[in-house]
């Protein structure tokens, strides 16, 4: 562990600042993934590329989620990949402005906090260590190991970290192929943000887990975590150890992490699975709520915005459609079909004084919706992946995040043709193209059947 370069005086009496912190993998508790950005600049298309010596492996995030922060007034991104390095891109002037390599790929978001002026990133990598870096150089400011090497040692997966309550939680995955060992166990780590110190270990499963999600009910406070098998669990964290407050198994398993309602006097917590189930249980005390189902998987996270003074759950699936869903009750208020699975979760934003919804699909395009009516407002094509097939379900392919800037508002998605894409949303961009639905498939099978239904005879008789 390395403590360098960070003044004493600062790290003992910083206070850690969650307001405008990016401080949870989609930006908070609720996912919403924006970024508000007051005094906005213009900011113009760009599409961001980087040559790397290391070898894709099909199945891993190409490029993760990324974290966005305000530096001097400009919005900066972080994002990381199956390349083992974080970047840090200046949005406004388009330019790199470090790069940090770790030593394995970084398949889960970063996430930003401000000690007394001074931005702080911090990233999992399945390296298996936790990297504290100054968000403005990329000086690395502490490292913690959270699991030790082995000979034996196989797959790493850690997730995205999560400021909260001024503590650091991040939650791994290691699995040891040796017999004596036979270590198959995911940990909850609890760490001092100032300096890395480890605080405790929970261990909380026997497979791959979700980001923790923290979040406020009964006037407690909790973290939520998902285990693939299904397995949710809530843990009380006003005390000084975690204490586990209540679980929940999920029918099929899961992929992403809970999103969480606030603003409301019992939040509910809603989280998605395989086969299309959309849960949302009481964030309290972890009792069902409601329940809808969809015609196909989620496999990414919901998130929860306020329309119109309504909490609304928005959320994709892998039957090609967008879901909107009053939070208290389940209630459908639309349900959008698109040109293709849709795989990420959600971003919901203001774009330019509308409303709106972000969301990627397996049509190679990220699709703009009316938030309130669902309507698709515009569609971009973001390329085809560098390999030949995308398996459902296999991981968690990054998401897109937007910053709010009024008529400046744009997108950031690193997409999986392993290209990062600035994108304007309110004005021209080269990427846009005309929107697609199921809808407009089936028209068009039709015309072809009619088509060919037309000539057949001709060319039937000419035979």
């Amino acid at each position: 562990m390395r403590l360098t370069l960070f003044t004493t005086g600062v790290l003992l009496t910083a206070v850690l600042r969650t307001q405008a912190d990016w401080s949870a993998s989609r930006g908070s508790a609720q996912g919403t993934a924006a970024l508000r950005w007051e005094n906005p600049g213009a900011l113009e298309e760009w599409h961001y590329a980087w040559k790397t010596q290391v070898r894709y492996k099909p199945g891993l995030a190409v490029w993760a989620s990324p974290a966005l922060a305000l530096l001097d007034g400009r919005p900066v991104a972080f994002i990381g990949g199956f390349d083992q390095t974080l970047h840090a891109l200046d949005l406004s002037t388009k330019r790199v402005l470090w790069r940090h390599m770790s030593n394995a790929g970084i398949s889960a978001a970063p996430v930003t906090g401000e000690f007394q002026g001074r931005c702080i990133v911090f990233i999992a990598s399945n390296d298996r260590t936790l990297y504290a870096l100054d968000a403005r150089t990329g000086t690395v400011l502490w490292t913690r190991e959270l699991a030790p090497a082995s000979p034996s040692l196989g797959d790493a997966d850690f997730t995205s970290p999560l400021l909260f309550g001024g503590r650091l939680y991040v939650a791994g995955f290691v699995y040891d192929r040796a017999l004596a060992r036979s270590q198959q166990r995911a940990w909850l780590y609890v760490l001092d943000p100032a300096d890395g110190r480890l605080l405790q270990r929970l261990e909380i499963g026997n497979g791959f887990v979700s980001e923790p999600v923290g979040y406020t009910a009964g006037g407690k406070t909790y973290i939520a975590i998902a285990a693939r098998k299904g397995l949710l669990q809530s843990f009380a964290v006003d005390g000084d150890t975690p204490q586990r407050a209540w679980t929940f198994q999920m029918p099929h398993e899961v992929l992403g992490a809970p999103a969480v309602e606030t603003g409301v006097p019992e939040p509910v917590l809603v989280l998605g699975s395989k086969y299309g189930n959309l849960i949302a249980l009481d964030a309290a005390t972890g009792r069902e709520r409601w329940k809808r189902m969809a015609g196909n998987w989620f496999d990414n996270s919901a998130c929860i915005g306020q329309l119109d003074g309504t909490n609304v759950v928005f959320a994709g699936s892998h039957d090609y459609a967008v879901y909107a869903l009053r939070a208290a009750d389940g209630s459908l208020l639309w349900r959008q079909p698109l040109g293709g699975e849709v795989h990420s979760a959600p971003a919901f934003f203001d774009l330019n004084g509308t409303p709106a919804v972000l969301v990627a699909a397996l049509d190679n395009h990220l699709h703009t919706l009316d938030a309130r009516t669902g309507r698709v407002l515009t569609s971009y094509f973001t390329g085809r992946p560098v390999w030949d097939k995308i398996n459902k379900g296999e991981n968690r392919w990054g998401s897109p995040v937007v910053i709010e800037a009024g008529p400046s508002t744009a997108a950031l998605y690193g997409s999986f043709n392993a290209t990062v894409y600035l994108l304007p949303l309110a004005a021209p961009c080269s990427l846009q193209a005309r929107a697609r639905s199921v809808r407009g498939l089936w028209i068009s099978l039709g015309v072809v059947a009619l088509a060919f239904g037309l000539t057949l005879p001709v060319l039937t008789r000419r035979t």
